[in-house]
């Protein structure tokens, strides 16, 4: 649906390209022609009126921009890519205009006689009005979500119970380190992750979507992770969890335990007589800048255990795909039928 929806958004795009700055420019050179030429207002009149198709495909335009978004944001797509093509979109739009386009407005509005007929002369398109308001409400966002904080939601139950599906958080862009958008260079080192934290990043088989996880081990630790038991070791010491309550969700006993990993204490949860993989006991290093990562909801979480396995790639999230440190939870919004909740409003641990 989110490359159906993409795709159509493109096509409308280069139509409305294409209408502005090339079909209409045509018609207003050739009114400007024929009004030098001593023609009559009325003569070049029906030269100033929108194509046909220009309102009904703006009608369209909107609705799917909001779309590409919310599909987006629900998927978990990297956004970045988005807002630097809207906000390069909108600022060619309005240059455009400016060099191909407003001049030849003004000067028919010069010509023409009537004041109704002048105002049809100066009226830009919709389009151009819109990208031009845009542009720099986009170029700040842009700025914003990259270098400061961006928003991200919970698409997945993978992090039960510290965070839900529906739960909308502010991830910290500068904790890892100032980074370029879309190549990914840190240009100011910060910090790296450590041990516990809740991190948002692109996963190795999954290059234009994030994934949100804790990250148990850092490049250079020795991790070891047993199927059977799920117990985890790193650097050779076990990641210890206490029994705090079992509970029955959808008719499934489920075990809640209190991990405590670095400086972070947190609850995960673990089903009880789940299935496990008869798989050998996980025992590898690290690499240096790569991280291993797991779901607080161990039993429901495609994570750094199943990756290799499951995909044929890296286990570990390479350092340059990191998106942020995810440190509060503003709203909790599960779908679009509900009303939105500040009920679950709170730090990241």
């Amino acid at each position: 649906m989110y490359q159906l929806a993409s795709i159509v958004l493109s096509v409308l795009a280069l139509f409305w390209l294409v209408d502005v700055f090339v079909v209409e420019r045509s018609r207003l050179r050739k009114a400007l022609t024929r009004l030098q030429a001593g023609a009559a207002t009325a003569e070049v009149q029906p030269l100033l009126r929108r194509s046909p198709w220009t309102y009904p495909s703006q009608l369209l335009g909107f609705p799917l921009i909001l779309l590409v978004l919310y599909l987006a944001i629900q998927e978990s797509r990297d956004l970045a890519l988005l807002l630097i093509l809207g906000t390069l979109y909108a600022g060619l739009v309005a240059l455009l205009d400016r060099v191909l386009v407003r001049g030849l407005r003004r000067r028919i509005a010069e010509l023409v006689q009537g004041e109704q007929v002048e105002r049809m002369a100066r009226t830009e398109s919709s389009m151009v009005e819109y990208a031009r308001s845009f542009f720099p409400v986009l170029a700040l966002v842009v700025v914003l979500r990259s270098f400061l904080f961006e928003p991200y939601q919970i698409p997945s139950e993978s992090m039960r119970p510290t965070l839900l599906v529906g739960d909308f958080l502010l991830v910290n862009k500068y904790s890892y380190g100032v980074r370029i958008p879309i190549i990914k260079q840190v240009v100011v080192p910060v910090a790296d992750p450590a041990h516990g934290e809740v991190m948002v990043f692109t996963p190795p088989h999954r290059e234009n979507q994030n994934y949100i996880k804790r990250v148990m081990a850092v490049g250079g630790d020795h991790v070891r992770y047993d199927f059977q038991s799920r117990d985890i070791w790193v650097n050779g010491e076990l990641v210890e969890r206490e029994l705090v309550e079992q509970r029955t969700e959808r008719g499934r006993a489920i075990s809640v335990y209190e991990e405590i990993h670095g400086d972070y204490s947190y609850h995960i949860y673990q089903f009880d007589n789940s299935p496990t993989p008869n798989w050998p006991p996980l025992d590898m290093r690290v690499p240096e800048g790569h991280y291993f990562v797991v779901g607080d909801n161990r039993d429901n979480s495609l994570d750094s255990r199943f990756w290799q396995q499951q995909y044929g790639t890296s286990p570990f999230v390479d350092g340059r795909e990191l998106q942020g440190k995810a440190v509060l939870r503003w709203m909790f919004w599960p779908n679009l039928l509900s009303l939105p909740s500040f009920s679950r409003f709170g730090l990241i641990h």
